[in-house]
């Protein structure tokens, strides 16, 4: 079994990971250039301890992304918290409220994933399908809730990417928990590895 092979199996069980192993995405694909509804999906809380923040930065290439309210959690979006600029409640909305739509990202860069391109590094700024990037990529996250350690939930997102099918975005999730409790789904697993803290990833395939 050759290297491409192998590298396309190791990817295929980072975007199938169990749903109550990490926080993960409720699909694995989207359709490119299209309106999808993707889902974080949080299967436990950070060792026992309930989850009252889930913050998620998006890569360039989700053009635009729009955060569901959740009853009793507050939506905040902001700038890449990397950038060193603090998210803001523009857009945000108190529990059960309505939400401002979610803006363009940019400013990340590309790796190469079991023979894919992944996105979700930075970079220069640049723009893809012929839409314009804007400025930094950017963090939506949903506060001052509380989900259970022994309970599940979903925070969901309506996207649109720019990216070509045949990309794997990457969606660094940071789970914040009680006590001071924190979970980082950031890691980018190299072919055939599984990391203890796997970011989610989706992969863009060819519209319909």
């Amino acid at each position: 079994m050759n290297t491409r092979i192998l590298a396309a199996f190791g990817l295929l069980a980072a975007l199938s990971a169990p749903a109550g192993a990490h926080v993960v995405l409720d699909r694995a694909e989207v359709p490119a250039g299209t309106y999808a509804r993707i889902a974080l999906r949080v299967g436990h809380g950070c060792g026992g301890a309930a989850t009252t923040a889930l913050r998620v930065t998006l890569p360039p290439e989700l053009a635009s992304a729009r955060p569901m309210p959740h009853p009793g959690w507050t939506i905040v979006i902001g700038p890449d918290p990397a950038s060193g600029t603090a998210a803001a409640p523009s857009g945000s909305t108190a529990p059960g409220g309505s939400t401002a739509p979610g803006g363009h990202a940019a400013h990340a860069g590309h790796g190469t994933h079991a023979g894919h391109s992944v996105a979700g590094g930075q970079a220069a700024a640049g723009g893809h399908g012929g839409h314009a990037a804007a400025a930094g990529p950017r963090e939506i996250a949903w506060t001052g809730g509380r989900l259970d350690d022994a309970h599940f939930d979903e925070f969901a997102l309506l996207v649109r990417t720019t990216a070509e099918p045949g990309t794997v975005l990457a969606l660094p999730v940071v789970q914040e928990c009680e006590g001071g409790k924190v979970a980082r789904w950031t890691e980018r697993p190299s072919p055939g590895e599984r990391t203890k803290e796997p970011a989610p990833l989706l992969r863009v395939v060819a519209g319909r």
